[in-house]
């Protein structure tokens, strides 16, 4: 999806080590109504760097792209959904987002 970062949360670190941030992107349909995402990133020890990174490179405001999963659970009978992301990247203003490397480079 994409959109504009709306807020970025405080980095929390676990007992275990890892690294969890929530961060929230405002996508703006066609009939101007904005709807919000909250995203989050779950990184163990071995990899925590890479919410620091996120944190340095991303600020509310930015345009971006966010690609993501959609993880469910169930508890009390209840169903929780939880996006959690992957890969987000920068979109320029006014540059339409890219949508792979085309037709041309698929192996088949």
């Amino acid at each position: 999806m994409t959109g504009v970062i709306a807020t970025i949360g405080e980095k929390k670190t676990l007992d275990n080590g890892a690294v969890v941030l929530e961060y929230t992107v405002n996508e703006t349909g066609e009939n101007g109504y904005v709807t919000p995402f909250s995203f989050n990133i779950y990184k163990g020890a071995d990899y925590a760097e890479f919410v620091d990174k996120f944190i340095e490179f991303n600020k509310v405001g930015d345009s971006v792209e966010v690609e993501f999963n959609i993880r469910g659970k169930e508890y009390n009978g209840r169903i929780y959904n939880n996006l959690s992301h992957w890969r987000c990247d920068k979109v320029s203003a006014g540059e339409p987002v890219a949508q792979g490397e085309g037709e041309d480079s698929l192996p088949f």
